[in-house]
């Protein structure tokens, strides 16, 4: 079998994926068709240096806390590629209540301004109240995770088009 068809036995390509395109192990192991591990190993073969673990994931997001494109500010953390996050107006009504009494609630701004996370700001309210603070009527709009087992298509930013 030819170099080719083990893409990983390439120096240089490894040396650009990892450093010059700064993805990661797994992201060079998806795109060559092989394992993190075998990235490992061949990496340590050709002694191309590991980044250190603030390094290695490149789309990981500077500060934890950034505003989204609705006015909300998130927290979130990035592991292997996949984003997690949670508005920090959840994170002030779980401090101040108690992560049961938040679970399962939905989290309304009473001033409707999204970044204004004060305690006095923000109330308790179940999705059918939210609805209609908001005047969704009566019909609520299905959860994302209702909306994922309908196969809804996702733009690249993860939300539903």
């Amino acid at each position: 079998m030819t170099d080719s068809e083990y893409p990983w036995r390439d120096e240089s390509l490894l040396y650009d994926l990892y450093w010059e395109q700064e993805l990661s192990t797994v992201e060079i192991a998806d795109r060559l068709g092989c394992t993190q591990k075998t990235i490992w190993r061949w990496m340590e073969k050709f002694d191309i240096p590991r980044r250190d673990k603030h390094e290695a994931a490149p789309n990981r997001r500077r500060h934890p806390a950034v505003f989204t494109d609705r006015g909300y500010v998130i927290c979130a953390s990035n592991y292997r590629g996949t984003t997690d996050s949670v508005g920090i107006h959840r994170l002030v009504m779980i401090a101040e209540h108690g992560f049961d009494a938040v679970a399962g609630k939905q989290v309304h701004h009473k001033n409707g301004v999204g970044w204004d996370n004060r305690p006095e700001n923000l109330e308790l309210l179940s999705r059918a109240e939210h609805a209609d603070r908001h005047d969704f009527g009566t019909e609520i709009r299905p959860s994302d995770d209702e909306w994922d087992r309908s196969g809804r298509e996702r733009d690249e930013r993860g939300r539903f088009k």
